[in-house]
């Protein structure tokens, strides 16, 4: 899109990567970004999503710990709360299927010698038998989305009067403006908190709520328009702000 290939130029990047096959970024993008550019190109890709996300990881070359959240269709709400705290530590995250860890998944755990497997979601998201095959050492999960992004939100270690430098909010229903913000915050050492959007009585969650008010953050960035966040939505975080800034 125009608006990514004026981004591009801006930024002047000496290295593009491209997270994905053929099948998810066609090769013409690829060779559009090496005429258009003065970067080098280069693509990470495995024959699945699972394999994607491990080739990804295996970047990182060692890692003490790792977060895994899992893979399946609609299922993204976990890993996007769970991508910033990994950014902000400099952990990989992997994805899992439900019920069975895909061989590379295991094979990249052992490759990068974690101790620390932090499994995020519950286990309707990631089940028991899952968890011990990866080798599990802990579980950070609610009973919803929303309260899974705020129990993965207490793990940044803020609150009683270590304030949050800022907290990034996007709706808990769609993915592509958490996921792109996920890298900023967790850059920032912030939390992404999930809300509800304008097709399923958009608010924010208690859960989201009490949160935002244990790390009273500095800021509050809404990822996304108003087709996404409602203005509503907005509001009743202005209306919190000033609260969060005293306390």
């Amino acid at each position: 899109p125009e608006v990514t290939q004026t981004v591009i130029d801006e930024v002047d990047p000496e290295n593009i990567v491209i997270l994905g096959g053929p099948r998810v970024v066609e090769p013409d993008i690829e060779q559009e970004l090496e005429v258009s550019t003065d970067a080098t190109v280069r693509r990470i890709a495995g024959d699945d999503r699972y394999e994607t996300a491990a080739l990804i990881a295996a970047e990182y070359g060692a890692a003490d710990t790792v977060y895994v959240a899992t893979g399946e269709n609609g299922a993204f709400p976990d890993a996007l709360a769970g991508s910033a705290l990994a950014g902000s530590e400099g952990a990989p995250v992997l994805l899992t299927e439900e019920d069975e860890v895909p061989e590379i998944v295991t094979e990249t755990i052992n490759d990068l010698g974690a101790t620390n497997v932090i499994v995020l979601g519950g286990p309707n998201a990631i089940n028991d038998t899952t968890f011990t095959n990866l080798g599990g050492t802990e579980r950070v999960a609610g009973t919803t989305r929303y309260e899974t992004a705020a129990e993965i939100s207490k793990a940044f270690g803020y609150g009683d009067g270590n304030d949050a430098p800022a907290a990034y909010v996007a709706t808990g229903q769609n993915f592509p403006d958490a996921l792109a913000g996920s890298a900023l915050a967790g850059a920032q050492d912030s939390p992404i908190m999930l809300v509800k959007g304008p097709d399923a009585n958009d608010q924010v969650p208690d859960e989201i709520a009490a949160e935002l008010d244990r790390i009273s953050p500095n800021q509050v960035f809404i990822l996304g328009g108003t087709k996404a966040v409602s203005q509503d939505v907005e509001d009743e975080l202005n209306q919190s702000y000033p609260r969060w800034q005293t306390d």
